[in-house]
This record gives structure tokens, sequence and C-alpha cells, in this order.
């Protein structure tokens, strides 16, 4: 019997790693990476010191079947992608956020951070919920953004978005082509 695949998304801000030595098996993903693995590595894994505590909190089983199999709790926020989390942050109610904010995993609530000063997260009401909830200012954290990169200005260090790119591309083929001209010449008789 072929041992099923699934897809598993590292869904933090950080890079993920694990370990089963027993098969000399690593695995390491960047943030919002995506691998197919065996349900058998994934089994082994749960078995792993932490592995159970990665699998809930910042790695994404794509499947119910698996997370139901490997007993993942899955509130729905656990579900969440990257574009969930920002249309909650952007248009969501605040009641949405809140609940995002109680029942996500540790991998949406460092993405949540990450996208509040990215965005920037602009609702007072959700900042101030932030702050409470994790104890992350938007507020400050906007601020030394703006001071690294009036830092940066003053030691002459061109950030790349300040950096002026062509809004319109010139066509290019790759060759050059020289365009032939035909003259009449009339001569008079």
């Amino acid at each position: 019997m072929a041992d099923k695949i699934y897809k598993v998304k590292n869904r933090s801000a950080g890079v993920v790693i694990y370990r089963i030595p027993e098969d000399n098996i690593r695995r390491e993903f960047m943030p919002g990476e995506t691998k197919a693995i065996p349900m058998t590595e994934l089994e082994k894994l749960s078995y792993q010191p932490g592995g159970q505590m990665m699998m809930n909190n910042f790695l994404q089983i794509q499947s119910a079947e698996a997370q139901r199999d490997l007993n993942i709790v899955a509130e729905q926020e656990y579900n969440y992608s990257e574009e969930d989390i920002v249309r909650i942050m952007n248009y969501g109610s605040l009641d949405e956020f809140l609940d995002m904010l109680d029942f996500a995993p540790t991998g949406v609530m460092d993405l949540i951070r990450q996208f509040a000063v990215s965005l920037p997260l602009n609702d007072i009401e959700k900042r101030r919920a932030l702050k409470k909830k994790t104890g992350f200012d938007v507020n400050a954290a906007l601020t030394h953004v703006e001071e690294e990169k009036q830092e940066d200005a003053e030691n002459g260090i061109v950030a790349p978005e300040s950096t002026p790119q062509r809004r319109v591309k010139p066509a290019s083929t790759g060759r050059r082509v020289i365009k032939k001209v035909e003259t009449e010449v009339k001569t008079e008789e």
C-alpha cells in the first residue's frame, strides 16, 4: 500500500526545522514554503519531542483527514492562509480579529505581527487589541521602522524601494533589426 503524501506548509514568519534521527531525515521549511510529506514521516514527527507542538503551531498540514489522524487541534484559524489573515486585518470586523487573536496558533500570530507592520495595520482598535493580547505595539514598531529608514538615509544607504524604477519597460526582442528603406528615384527623360 502506497504512503499518502500531504502538503505541509510553514505558515510562520521564521524558518522551521525538524529532525527524525532514526530515519536520518532533516527538513527545513522557509517562511511560506510548502512541501509534500509522506504520512509515515508526519506520524514519526508526532512522536518526536516537540513534534506535535510544531505541527499544531507552526506547520500547517493541508488535509482535514491528516489533521484528524495526527490529533491536531484545528480551530478554523489553523487553516487560515496569508490571504485570510490579511483580509481579516484589513476588512474583517473587530470580533473576527479578536477571535483570530484568541484562537490562532503561534505561527499565525507571527504572521499577524509581521503583517501589522508591513501592511501596516491601520485600524486603531485592532492595534490596541493586538497590543493587549500579545504585547506587540504596532505604533512603536512603525516608529522604529521609520527611524531606521531615516538613519539609513543619513548614512547614505539607499533602500531598494526608494530607488526609482521604470514604470514602462522598453520592448526588446534581443536582436537588432535594421529596416531596409527603399526609395524610388525618378529620372527625367
